[in-house]
């Protein structure tokens, strides 16, 4: 079909990239990969640390999400995230990129 016509093909490619672009930000996929960045980051610190590691996600604006970390268990976090990162769309892990900068740059401040 596409192969007939030059134009149609590159057209088609576009929109398809467009829509894996937008649907790796879809909120149920978020709250889905935080979950297993959650789970997977529960699992791996210390038994004294399980309980100080909470991923919220916000009731009205459905791609927030509040993250209740310790600071000594900002590590594993970061470890699962990018860990995780080649397995997702690649919009979703820019997301989560820009988490890892958010986490980093919170770490940075409180040492200061």
């Amino acid at each position: 079909m596409y192969k007939e016509n030059n134009v149609d093909f590159p057209l088609y490619t576009i929109s398809k990239g467009i829509k894996n672009l937008k649907e790796g930000l879809h909120p149920e996929l978020l709250a889905y990969w935080y979950k297993r960045i959650e789970d997977k980051s529960i699992d791996n610190v210390p038994n004294n640390l399980k309980d100080k590691i909470r991923f919220r996600q916000d009731r009205v604006l459905w791609m927030k999400f509040r993250m209740d970390v310790s600071k000594r268990a900002v590590p594993y976090v970061m470890r699962v995230i990018e860990e995780y990162i080649p397995l997702m769309p690649y919009s979703t892990g820019l997301y989560f990129r820009k988490v890892q900068q958010i986490l980093a740059d919170e770490i940075t401040m409180e040492l200061r």
